[in-house]
């Protein structure tokens, strides 16, 4: 079913499939010669903690840096990831949709997208033509892996000739994003660990949802000490984690997953109050 799942990135790097998957695929000290394309640099004969370190990164702006520097990195590796997590996008999207009330142009965003691996699953997979869904991304403004995910979701819209419309909404190191309309259904996984503030990233969501509005979200727990290197998972971010799940508590109802209790890390579905 999924046979040509790297089609794109294929055909996006000008690599076969085989070395695409060993570019993607993680191990320990690892240091792959990345391909550039249109929209990066290649990068070579460095781990992705070489990249971090290449700079300081001790401001917002020299951490988005980072997403900048390490080029094809992660493009590479989210699309071997989520190769094998295809056919849990595609049931976890279908749950989601069977219990929220779609609207007229219901609004869905990934928000820190990466390579929009939940909307590529969309508009490849299912079909969103009856609901008139808006689609948005967001992730920061100019990085390699949202370079390639709006060119592949738009590639996906084409190609399946869906009625849809893609909205670009980066983050900046001075902006987070405004979105046209009212959001219904936020997804944010494997993200929250890689913001500065979770915080104001949480708020900044929920100001721009709709009423009963959905988040789906995640923020994987890494222990920091005082001297770390925080290295691309923050410990700024780590610090706000319990105030950004008191925030959550307050304005949202779990409705899925963990209690806070039962996981730190758990995928939690919570709908605005």
């Amino acid at each position: 079913m999924y046979k040509d799942y790297f089609k794109d990135i294929c055909e996006y790097y000008n690599v076969d499939e085989e070395t695409a998957i060993k570019l993607g695929t993680r191990s320990t000290g690892r240091k792959p010669s990345l391909p550039g394309s249109a929209t990066c640099e290649s990068v070579s004969g460095m781990t992705y903690e070489d990249i971090w370190s290449i700079r300081d990164r001790d401001d917002t702006e020299s951490i988005f840096q980072f997403y900048r520097d390490q080029g094809a990195w992660s493009t590479f590796r989210q699309c071997v990831r989520h190769k094998d997590m295809t056919e849990f996008h595609i049931n976890f999207l279908s749950s989601i949709f069977n219990s929220v009330e779609m609207r007229e142009n219901f609004h869905i965003c990934e928000y820190g997208c990466g390579i929009a691996p939940f909307l590529n699953t969309l508009v490849t997979f299912l079909d969103p033509r009856s609901s008139k869904i808006r689609l948005s991304i967001t992730d920061v403004e100019n990085c390699e892996h949202f370079n390639f995910a709006k060119w592949r979701l738009r590639k996906k819209i084409e190609e399946n000739n869906l009625p849809l419309e893609l909205n670009l909404k980066p983050v900046t190191p001075a902006s987070l994003p405004a979105y046209d309309d009212l959001l219904d259904l936020v997804l944010i996984f494997e993200v929250m660990e890689h913001v500065p503030s979770p915080l104001n990233t949480i708020k900044n969501i929920h100001s721009q949802l709709n009423n009963n509005g959905i988040v789906v979200e995640n923020f994987i727990k890494h222990e920091h000490s005082d001297d770390d290197d925080d290295g691309p998972d923050l410990a700024s971010a780590a610090k706000e984690r319990d105030v950004y799940y008191s925030f959550l508590s307050d304005n949202f109802e779990l409705i899925g997953g963990p209690t806070l209790t039962e996981s730190q890390d758990g995928t939690r579905i919570w709908r605005k109050k």
